[in-house]
């Protein structure tokens, strides 16, 4: 196996003997000096295939006990879901933890629903998301709130490989134009490579996928929505021109909940962009 690229000391960006493209995890094989010959493969300790390269960047970000974490719950969910799931829901899910932990330890707590109906509609996943939550809890000594169960269920409904559902539209293009209107209103051009745009294109998902199944998305959140509004509002009105585009092409309303998460999702993509608002 050939390392072509050190990501950390521990992790590298590999290439097969049939020139397939990896991420490898091993003890000191982004030490040496690349490119080089792995020739120990026993060094090697876990290995990702098909891993869309915009989220390699977040390793170096993420504290390597939580990626960890994440495996060990990706690897549960696929032996009790009995299904595929993407290549990158590791790394999305890293993410979304990560953020969840940084949130929590801020005093931040964002209420959300308890998702009655996907308990219905996904037992199993609801109960891998269970199964993380006390996972995370006794690893990693972060107590996150019972509300994250059903976010976490929610990475894994995303990243089940099943056959696309049928639809009146292309989500791929709904999510371009919604870039757009993102561009437009906020002044700046998202960088498409980047893995902040990646997280911002799986909310996406996860938001059509809920369109598509009729999971509607409601809670008490009532306060925080009026305080983005009112120390938002360039991105609030943003957030209006993506709601009229899905009333007026999908004849879809969005509720304040899922303006909610819009709002944060933009917000969060801007100030990573440097952008003012």
């Amino acid at each position: 196996m050939k390392v072509i690229k050190k990501i950390n000391n521990n992790v590298a960006l590999c290439l097969d003997n049939n020139g397939h493209e990896l991420v490898a995890f091993g003890n000191g094989i982004g030490f040496p000096k690349t490119p080089y010959e792995l020739t120990d493969l026993s060094k090697v300790t876990r290995t990702f295939y098909g891993v869309d390269r915009s989220w390699i960047p977040m390793l170096e970000t993420v504290d390597e006990e939580i990626f960890q974490a994440c495996i060990q719950i990706v690897d549960y969910a696929r032996q009790e879901l009995g299904t595929g799931l993407a290549p990158n829901v590791v790394f999305t899910l890293a993410d979304h933890i990560s953020f969840a932990i940084e949130r929590m330890r801020k005093g931040i707590e964002i209420k959300m629903p308890l998702y009655y109906d996907l308990a219905h509609l996904y037992e199993k996943e609801v109960a891998v998301g269970d199964y993380a939550r006390k996972l995370i809890r006794t690893k990693l000594r972060e107590y996150l709130p019972e509300s994250e169960t059903y976010a976490i269920a929610l990475h894994l409904i995303n990243a089940e490989e099943e056959p696309v559902e049928s639809s009146s539209y292309d989500s791929e293009k709904v999510i371009s134009q919604v870039t757009n209107i993102i561009e437009d209103c906020c002044g700046f051009q998202i960088a498409k490579e980047d893995f902040n745009y990646s997280r911002f294109v799986t909310h996406m998902q996860y938001l059509l996928k809920r369109k598509n199944r009729n999971v509607s998305v409601s809670s008490g959140n009532r306060q925080m929505f009026s305080e983005m509004k009112e120390n938002f509002p360039q991105i609030y009105q943003c957030v209006e021109d993506i709601a009229k585009y899905f009333e007026d092409s999908l004849q879809w309303e969005l509720s304040e909940e899922e303006k909610l998460y819009l709002m944060l999702h933009i917000n969060r993509l801007c100030a990573r962009e440097d952008c003012n608002h």
